[in-house]
């Protein structure tokens, strides 16, 4: 199987039924005023906004087809879940899957976004690179990377974030890097981790989704080293 996927490999991998319109899915959007041709609208239902509200305007804007947790009064193909946010994780992994890009995973208290972005340039000067857009790092944003990957894909480098313990682990187990880095480990948001050992261990979770013949890069002068 190879990028990009069809609507009914998508169901397939999924479990919910395949619409009778099949089409190829090139990416994912998870706002309706980023959807581009060919891509997959990810109804998410917020606190404020849910996403379901906007499928005809994804549809208008070039949008393939829809995920959704409640079938819509809407001509576009829509993929009926029980639960969307675990199934675009499921769909993220899928896709990784599908790809033979090396992957970068980032974490740090602080300066991940800037590290991401250091490692992303070095490594467009040996082939095609994607990188996480602005600090999209949790368990929406990595995914939408994730569904970024083409067949002519070499690296990507995915900056993850966390605030509390097991995000991180989710998101490595979603994205299975070949390359780990934490930057540092210091007191950020403490609330969603006890104190800084907690931190350290959160943000450890990086390196346990490696795959066999990853590498787990550390800072030398980082403390729980």
């Amino acid at each position: 199987m190879s990028l990009p996927l069809s609507l009914s490999q998508i169901a397939d991998v999924l479990g919910c039924d395949t619409p009778i319109v099949d089409v190829a899915i090139t990416g994912t959007a998870i706002d309706s005023r980023k959807v581009f041709l060919g891509s997959l609208f990810v109804a998410i239902a917020g606190e404020r906004v849910d996403g379901h509200d906007y499928i005809a305007a994804a549809r208008k804007a070039g949008a393939s087809a829809a995920l959704v947790s409640v079938k819509q009064h809407d001509p576009l193909p829509q993929l009926v879940v029980a639960d969307v946010v675990k199934a675009f994780a499921a769909l993220a992994t899928f896709w990784r899957q599908q790809s033979h890009a090396r992957i970068v995973a980032v974490t740090g208290s602080n300066g991940k976004t800037s590290v991401k972005e250091m490692i992303a340039a070095i490594l467009r000067q040996s082939g095609n690179v994607i990188a996480t857009q602005g600090n999209l790092n949790n368990d929406l944003g990595v995914p939408l990377t994730l569904t970024r990957l083409t067949a002519l894909t070499d690296f990507a480098v995915i900056e993850m974030g966390a605030s509390r313990r097991g995000d991180i682990l989710r998101l490595v187990e979603m994205a299975q890097p070949q390359f780990s880095l934490i930057n540092n480990v210091g007191p950020a948001h403490l609330e969603g981790f006890g104190d800084l050992m907690g931190v350290a261990k959160a943000k450890a979770e990086i390196y346990y989704g490696l795959t066999d013949d990853g590498v787990g890069v550390i800072n030398a002068d980082m403390d729980f080293v």
